[in-house]
């Protein structure tokens, strides 16, 4: 939400530039009395997306920060520019089952909104850095959404890798998204794709 706000305002001419901020800290240990008490951790060190596993997350810490500009103004002042953003999207998750249940519908809404905004075909999209918080419920319902998107501009199948942070370094919350961002950036500048962890055994849930 922080990016699309700081593009949009980017864009719009509001402001030059935007740092984009993500932060997770554990300060307390009621946060995780709270996770436990809603099954949300996973009992166990590792964590599985879109792989066999026992469900479930791993709470992390970290912080994350990128600095935005418009295209022509990073050429102007000779940034190193790791990626350029087409487009963006945010909605609200809608209704569902639970708190750990995601709407798949609301889901592909908001990625089919993204690509349209984007004006990229996404058959050229080789490669999508997922949520993937690897729980043997939400993983399935993420792989739906991305399928529903995905078909609503494209019939072909089985041309785009996917991958999650979180079996690499846990699930940092707040920071999360852009940590998978900058894991995106990363792979671009290193032409190489960061394998998933622990996700050797697919989820039998999901129709890849």
């Amino acid at each position: 939400t922080a990016l699309h706000l700081a593009v949009q305002s980017v864009r719009s001419g509001e402001c030059k530039a935007a740092l984009v901020g993500g932060v997770n800290l554990t300060l307390h240990p009621s946060r995780i009395a709270q996770f436990c008490q809603k099954n949300m951790l996973l009992k166990g060190n590792q964590c599985h997306p879109f792989g066999v596993g026992s469900g479930g997350f791993i709470d992390a810490e970290g912080c994350v920060a990128i600095l935005i500009k418009s295209l022509k103004a990073a050429q102007a002042d000779g940034d190193h520019i790791y990626g350029v953003i087409k487009g963006t999207a945010v909605n609200a998750g809608g209704r569902s089952k639970g708190y750990t249940v995601p709407n798949p519908g609301k889901q592909a809404e908001v990625i089919a909104k993204a690509i349209s905004n984007s004006g990229v075909d996404p058959r050229t999209i080789s490669y999508v850095e997922a949520h993937g918080t690897g729980t043997v419920i939400g993983d399935p319902i993420e792989v739906a959404g991305l399928k529903q998107a995905y078909e609503i501009h494209t019939d072909a199948k089985q041309f785009c890798a996917l991958g999650s942070l979180k079996g690499n370094i846990g699930h940092l919350i707040a920071a999360a998204g852009l940590a998978g961002v900058v894991k995106v950036l990363l792979q671009f500048k290193y032409k190489k794709l960061v394998p998933s962890l622990h996700s050797e055994t697919p989820n039998p849930n999901i129709d890849f």
